[in-house]
């Protein structure tokens, strides 16, 4: 259909193989369209994040970036979509080619900020990538090194092994787009900050529902799940988790139909906005709770504190770990932790809010902090098999310390 104009931003549109383009796509219905929903920044925003991954490029270096991880491709276009078949966005120093089936052209019109589309039918982008990656092949020169993340599952091997019979040299990009995503821009925040609104409206309904007779571990899901929903924008990728009694025991447990239990019942789930997450642990607790419980609210935290009190811009990972760990001391016989104190939260697509570059709060990652960075402190400390503690908070990074996103304070919670 050639190049259109979407509110002041042109994007050639056009069909690749030999299938006739479809007769729904006319330009008077892509222009519909293109109007019906829009990126959820500004053109700046994405002209400021493609300038830095192309100076990231440029210092590898590779010709061009063959993006496969669906947050990645919005980051940096806005493009999303409900669809999960590879739809690859490629970058190269002066352009940008998103690569979808022809069902989705509408999602891209709809929502991207991207130079080129290239759409095959429905069936053939099901089938392989060979349409895609053969025009790849024929917009860059022979030879060119194509950077590709060979560490994350959305990448298809098939796709490597296609760029390598199609004369490319295909290296491993370590991330590019995902270390750049580490640092949030001060609209990325705000997004945070909307979205740790419907955190709490989750709290409240969870505290709500646990207090009523009859209630079970799937009520309190369903009323968490409601609350997030109600006046959201995008749904969480993954949770509600509500594991009660003796499964909170059980790391990644959830909600199985039962009676909420003496004692704990813990809670892990994520407000959202525009597919930015603010993830909390939450612990409710029916009855007295009791001492070895209290112990594990203790040890999380101390841990929470200890994180939030020690990260700051310049301050390795490391020494964030080191110094929640000496304020634990040594763990208690029988109680479950990961010793991981933190990851990177911010645009998240599924199957987890765990969406970015493995750059964790542990003893053994030694990079700093910079402003910007927003991470969730996992606090869970479980008696294997017999009970279990959730608490934490999601906090950014400024230049003086650590700020709080999502509301409440990290305590146990009760319950009639």
């Amino acid at each position: 259909m050639g190049q259109t104009a979407r509110n002041g931003y042109p994007t050639d549109v056009a069909g690749l193989g030999r299938g006739a383009s479809p007769g729904w796509l006319t330009d008077a219905a892509s222009d519909a369209v293109a109007a019906a929903e829009g990126p959820s920044f500004d053109d700046a925003e994405y002209a400021a994040r493609l300038d830095d991954v192309r100076h990231r490029m440029a210092r590898r270096p590779v010709d061009a970036l063959l993006v496969f991880r669906p947050s990645s491709v919005e980051y940096l276009c806005g493009y999303h979509t409900m669809e999960t078949a590879p739809q690859p966005l490629l970058v190269t120093d002066s352009e940008t080619y998103l690569y979808v089936p022809d069902l989705e052209v509408g999602r891209a019109l709809a929502t991207s900020r991207v130079g080129n589309i290239r759409f095959c039918g429905y069936a053939d982008a099901l089938r392989g990538l060979e349409l895609y990656l053969d025009h790849v092949a024929r917009v860059l020169p022979p030879g060119a090194r194509v950077g590709v993340e060979f560490g994350h599952a959305s990448t298809p091997p098939r796709a490597v092994e296609i760029l390598r019979g199609l004369d490319l040299t295909v290296v491993d990009a370590d991330h590019l787009v995902e270390r750049a995503r580490l640092v949030l821009s001060p609209a990325e925040i705000r997004f945070m900050e909307q979205a740790a609104t419907l955190t709490r409206a989750g709290t409240e309904a969870a505290v709500a529902e646990a207090g009523r007779a009859g209630a079970t571990d799937s009520s309190v899901a369903a009323a968490i799940a409601a609350a997030l929903y109600r006046g959201a924008d995008s749904p969480s990728v993954w949770g509600p988790v509500v594991a009660t009694g003796e499964r909170a025991g059980i790391p990644h447990s959830s909600w199985a139909d039962r009676p909420l239990a003496a004692g704990t019942t813990f809670l892990e789930f994520a407000g959202t906005h525009r597919r930015y997450h603010a993830p909390v642990m939450r612990t409710l607790v029916r009855g007295p709770v009791s001492a070895e419980d209290r112990r594990l609210a203790e040890l999380a935290q101390s841990a929470l504190r200890a994180v939030l009190e020690t990260a700051k811009p310049g301050v390795p990972c490391s020494e964030v770990a080191t110094r929640a760990a000496e304020a634990t001391g040594p763990l208690p016989e029988g109680v479950v932790f990961h010793h991981l104190y933190g990851y990177p939260v911010g645009l998240a697509h599924k199957p987890h809010w765990m969406d970015g570059v493995p750059f964790y709060l542990t003893a053994d990652n030694h990079e700093p902090l910079r402003a910007g960075m927003a991470f969730h402190v996992p606090g869970s400390y479980r008696r294997f098999g017999r009970s279990g503690v959730g608490l934490s908070q999601t906090f950014v990074i400024g230049d003086g310390g650590t700020r709080v996103l999502t509301p409440g304070t990290a305590d146990l919670i009760e319950t009639a």
